[in-house]
């Protein structure tokens, strides 16, 4: 088994833009190294910004969520904005993805698995690799009280799971409450800074973990912090 890599800030990525066809893509790399192709296995993570007004409908080979981080658009018929979680099962078409603001759509694609380009559709449908896989989209709210207790916002039949939390000074993620939250996955830093063992964690960091209990500690430095946890489902297809 891979070995959980540690929290990543965004100081610590490295941004690459491409320029495709349909338009200007910042990609932030956290984890995995995807936007240079290469495949070291375990954790992929990165940011993407969409300068382009619309990313095609599309699916990837692995298991993904996705978390909005700024900005606002659609993805399919749902608006989404700050706080805005996407699961999809892997080979489940999903999109289109638009980009509704000015400044364009920031968010982030978390697997536990490395995949590298898209499969546009419909001309990837000859493939025949398509699936009628589970999805959701959900957001985490705004204005939830910092208790530290983990909100469960949608989870899929296998198990793939997104909570919300909300924490202000003094208060943590308790062992108690993470036991609600099965498999590895990420936490996204949505607002204000986090603490993890005196590390302080800015908007837009990112903490793997392999166990939920990796993250007992995790505490707010500044007045509030808004947090998405999302946990990959534990069953083999």
């Amino acid at each position: 088994m891979t070995s959980v890599p540690a929290a990543v800030t965004p100081e610590q990525s490295r941004k690459i833009l491409r320029t495709t066809d349909a338009g200007e893509f910042l990609m932030s790399d956290y984890l995995g190294g995807h936007s240079d192709g290469s495949d070291d296995g375990g954790f992929q993570a990165y940011l993407v910004g969409q300068k382009a007004p619309v990313l095609r409908p599309h699916y990837h080979e692995v298991d993904q969520f996705q978390v909005v981080l700024d900005g606002d658009g659609r993805l399919g018929k749902h608006a989404i904005g700050s706080g805005t979680v996407h699961y999809s099962d892997a080979y489940t078409v999903y999109g289109p993805i638009f980009a509704d603001s000015p400044d364009g759509l920031s968010y982030f694609t978390l697997r536990l698995d490395p995949a590298v380009g898209l499969n546009y559709m419909p001309e990837s449908r000859v493939k025949g690799e398509t699936r009628a896989g589970e999805h959701f989209t959900c957001s985490v709210d705004e204005k939830a009280s910092g208790t530290g207790e983990l909100n469960l916002l949608a989870r899929t039949r296998r198990g793939a799971s997104a909570f919300g939390v909300a924490l202000v000074p003094g208060v943590e993620l308790a062992a108690e409450a993470l036991h609600r939250c099965d498999g590895r996955g990420y936490v996204v830093v949505l607002s204000g800074t986090a603490d993890l063992g005196g590390r302080s964690l800015p908007t837009g960091s990112l903490i793997p973990f392999e166990t939920a209990l990796d993250l007992k500690g995790v505490t707010a430095q500044s007045e509030q912090v808004r947090l998405a946890v999302v946990a990959f489902s534990t069953q083999v297809d």
